[in-house]
């Protein structure tokens, strides 16, 4: 993976300027958006090739990331013959979103005594997830397989000690959605997460249930 992490005031030292008060202050001010008020990312770090990959402000520091790992690699990211992403591929097109989400980093391994390696485990242990890429049962029917698979997953997410649990889901939205209508009563601090095929990560229970996260924001 390209990338850069500089603190701001690398990134002021490069510049020769200050930056202004809001880049210290709002996150927004780090959106990859090439329109509006943010010319200074289409004319900065995106004209560069670069993206926004996460954002610590308290730590006034930055990551960037080459435009392939953006949103334009969830369309190139390798698939298999039926045009589906592959379970490598998905799992680290959600690993950068969340990263992005949660500011932090992530990478796969055992946590808390669980017989189980996840796919997004923080550095703390106290951000633990695992991803799933799900289709309906010829587009339509309900997967009854892959409903004991999340069923099982939230209940080992559910005996891990971290602050955030959760559970990214791919491919086809209805599944997770479907699986939260017949059991999401049942579901204890499990956050459900949907990544879509402009790369945003959207929330499908909780309290901010259907809030979009765009890079960067």
């Amino acid at each position: 993976m390209e990338s850069v992490r500089l603190s701001f005031a690398e990134i002021e030292r490069i510049l020769g300027f200050s930056l202004p008060g809001s880049a210290r202050s709002y996150r927004a001010w780090w959106a990859n958006e090439a329109r509006g008020s943010h010319s200074h990312a289409k004319y900065g770090w995106m004209a560069g090739g670069y993206r926004v990959l996460s954002l610590r402000l308290e730590a006034e520091h930055v990551t960037f990331v080459k435009e392939d790992r953006g949103r334009r690699s969830h369309r190139l990211a390798p698939r298999d013959k039926g045009g589906l992403l592959t379970a490598s591929a998905f799992e680290e097109l959600g690993r950068k979103a969340l990263e992005t989400h949660f500011e932090t980093e992530f990478q796969s391994r055992e946590t808390s005594g669980v017989p189980k390696i996840f796919d997004y485990v923080s550095d703390d242990a106290r951000l633990v997830g695992d991803a799933k890429y799900f289709s309906m049962v010829r587009g339509k029917g309900v997967p009854p397989a892959k409903f004991s698979t999340i069923a099982e997953h939230v209940w080992l997410l559910e005996h891990v000690d971290a602050n955030t649990k959760f559970l990214l889901f791919g491919n086809d939205r209805r599944v997770p959605e479907r699986w939260l209508e017949r059991y999401g009563v049942l579901v204890s601090g499990v956050a459900f997460y949907f990544l879509d095929d402009e790369g945003r990560l959207l929330t499908l229970n909780g309290d901010d249930r259907g809030m979009e996260r765009g890079e960067g924001e």
